[in-house]
């Protein structure tokens, strides 16, 4: 195979071992983000809501070396998703998302030594769109939603956990790097009920990857992924606010 693959050496197992960590401290700054953000100030928990999302995703462009696409390397792939929503008014709101998604390698294209493995390029994603709802307040409410974020991607022998795989352009280097991301879906939300929905959407996402000096010029570049998810959406006080008394009475 013409693929190089980390050493199972101390040296690429702290390397693992201190990216896991970065992706621990991350989850948690998140979560204790949310967990103020609600409590910070009256009527802020009234407007949030949170979600869970299993969805899947595949290679659309990019260079994975000179002579090959990820499209021609990986399979789609599954993954999940969290996420914490904040209501501006009927019409906009601020999303914040993590999700945790893989693609695995071809069975024809697996790096030599991990061949009885399942190796992937892993794809994490802390993003922060803003969702707009055109229609409002009916059973169907299609949206577009739009934003950026960060990807701390890496291809490894396994989704969780494994030995990072070593650049095919550049075999001193580990195959992971933190990178800038932005993306742009359409999606439909099915209300359950007044508090509770389904979703189904589509996000485009570019990942900014390219980087030359450390994984070789004309190689491994930014990449373009196709995500979908479906799942439940929780608003603590309602989407849409109950009509008050007033409004009932006029």
């Amino acid at each position: 195979m013409d693929h190089s693959v980390a050493r199972r050496e101390p040296e690429g197992v702290g390397k693992g071992k201190e990216r896991f960590g970065m992706l621990r401290r991350m989850g948690c700054v998140t979560v204790l983000l949310g967990m103020l953000a609600s409590g910070a100030a009256g009527g802020i928990f009234d407007k949030m809501a949170i979600g869970f999302y299993p969805g899947a995703v595949t290679p659309m462009e990019g260079r994975y070396r000179d002579s090959s696409t990820v499209k021609d390397m990986l399979l789609t792939g599954p993954g999940f998703g969290f996420g914490l929503r904040y209501k501006l008014n009927d019409h906009f709101f601020v999303d914040g998302n993590f999700s945790y998604s893989w693609m695995y390698f071809k069975a024809n294209r697996r790096p030599a030594n991990y061949v009885s493995d399942k190796p992937a390029f892993v794809v994490p994603m802390y993003m922060l769109n803003l969702a707009y709802y055109p229609m409002s307040g009916g059973f169907v409410e299609p949206y577009i939603t739009v934003g950026g974020g960060i990807c701390p991607w890496w291809f490894s022998s396994k989704p969780f956990g494994g030995f990072l795989l070593k650049s095919p352009g550049n075999p001193k280097k580990a195959f992971t790097m933190l990178s800038k991301a932005v993306n742009a879906g359409l999606g439909f939300e099915f209300m359950l009920g007044r508090k509770v929905s389904f979703l189904a959407e589509g996000k485009y996402y570019r990942i900014f990857a390219r980087n030359e000096k450390k994984f070789g010029t004309g190689m491994f570049g930014n990449q373009d992924v196709l995500g979908l998810r479906l799942g439940f959406t929780f608003y603590f006080h309602g989407k849409h606010a109950s009509a008050t008394i007033e409004e009932v009475e006029q």
